[in-house]
């Protein structure tokens, strides 16, 4: 007779190992493998995200070599496998690429210069995308660890931010703790993020993360992952307090991209997304009165692409100018090569944004391969507002094209995580 072995009980994600269904051995998910899969990989990306190290201008995330590391470990002990529609849509970028890249050598352009390096950061990077759970992988553990990671960040960053009134100021690791500097890449980040020029008062980065815009952006997935998929609004104070004190705008324009997007789907969506938006109406009423200079903070922030000098002009405006006198030349269609927008002649350092940098080192066709497998390898239906946050992130996020720590978050929680329904499901059948 085949051994039973228990799973999981229904709606209760506490208690990973007991349920009134029953799978056999040989069929039951690794779950142990699982908890360790998913805890390697949210601390890689999360508690480890401030880690790497710096060659010239460019910097190595820890997150880059771990990862790889991780996925070579969970294909070794079964429970990862290769995902052919991943595999496929990766195949088809990595040849456009490829093809640019060899016409850029052709045929160089004296205005523009190459990097094969760029070339072999994105192929790496993006090359995560083929391998994916496998039958063993028990994908309902990847949201409960991420949502407590991002718990710990937020009860962290707020005790960051109040702290500092007493004179503890943790904001910077290399600045708290000189050693580490040689293996930390925040002196390329805002890593002593003042509220404004002039200002002695730091705003909360969630203490693990690089930035307080990454911290924003991390709440914000974690905002629609528990309201709108779960189905529950108890962390939702913690979520927008801890957001308040991180003074950006990042994660509430990610989240006004993506919503819209949801409340269209059903009628049903449009009644949880006006429920969100009365609880965000009355929740930063009660924060302009309790911190009205946080909520002043936000609010001015809203015409920053209007000034030259803001992160905002210099992540959407900037970056495009260039690519607008580029139109005119039938050379666009295939681009100038890999690192061709940071050789470009006319460059201004401070300016990036992912789309527009696809569009110039590989083209108008370039940027359209790349949009169709990061939106086809990262598409869930049964779930479609985490997947169009995940793609409103990495263009809100403006230099998100190879920032590793970001992308392996989205890959973890779009191409590995699932609800304990769908465990169930497979049970009965």
């Amino acid at each position: 007779m085949t051994a039973l072995q228990p799973t999981i009980r229904r709606g209760n994600w506490t208690d990973l190992m007991a349920s009134p269904v029953r799978i056999p051995a040989a069929e039951a998910f690794d779950t142990r493998r699982s908890l360790i899969f998913a805890h390697a990989g949210f601390i890689i990306c999360m508690i480890f995200q401030r880690f790497g190290h710096m060659f010239g201008g460019s910097a190595l995330f820890f997150s880059l070599p771990a990862f790889g590391l991780l996925l070579g470990w969970a294909v070794a002990t079964g429970i990862a496998t290769v995902r052919e529609r991943g595999a496929a849509l990766y195949m088809m970028f990595a040849g456009w690429t490829l093809i640019a890249t060899l016409y850029a050598l052709l045929a160089p352009d004296a205005r523009f210069g190459t990097s094969l390096t760029s070339l072999l950061a994105i192929l790496l990077t993006y090359g995560f995308t083929v391998l994916g759970p496998g039958s063993r992988f028990d994908r309902a553990v990847i949201f409960p660890v991420f949502l407590f990671y991002t718990r710990l960040c937020a009860v962290l960053g707020i005790i960051q931010w109040v702290i500092q009134f007493g004179g503890v100021r943790i904001f910077s690791f290399m600045l708290t703790v000189p050693p580490l500097r040689p293996v930390l890449i925040e002196s390329q980040f805002n890593f002593n993020p003042t509220l404004h020029y002039g200002s002695s008062i730091l705003r909360s980065n969630g203490f693990f993360l690089i930035e307080p815009s990454v911290f924003s952006q991390t709440l914000a997935i974690a905002i629609v992952l528990d309201y709108f998929i779960l189905g529950r609004a108890k962390y939702l104070p913690l979520y927008l307090l801890a957001y308040l004190l991180s003074f950006s705008g990042t994660g509430a324009l990610t989240l006004a991209l993506a919503v819209p997007f949801y409340a269209c789907l059903s009628a049903k969506n449009f009644g949880r997304v006006a429920g969100l938006l009365i609880a965000g109406a009355l929740g930063l009423a009660v924060a302009s009165v309790a911190f009205p200079e946080q909520v002043g903070s936000l609010t001015s922030r809203v015409n920053e692409l209007n000034y030259s000098g803001s992160s905002g002009y210099a992540r959407f405006i900037g970056p495009f100018l260039p690519i607008s006198d580029l139109m005119q030349e039938g050379r666009i269609l295939i681009g100038w090569g890999p690192g061709a927008t940071e050789r470009y002649l006319y460059h201004v350092e401070g300016t990036g944004n992912s789309i527009a940098k696809l569009v110039m080192d590989y083209g108008l066709i370039g940027i359209g391969a790349f949009i169709v497998m990061f939106l086809g390898t990262l598409w869930r239906r049964d779930y479609a507002i985490l997947s169009v946050l995940a793609f409103t992130t990495f263009v809100v996020g403006g230099g998100y094209l190879l920032f590793t720590p970001i992308l392996v978050l989205l890959m973890l929680l779009c191409i590995w995580s699932g609800l304990p329904e769908e465990r169930i499901r497979s049970a009965e059948r």
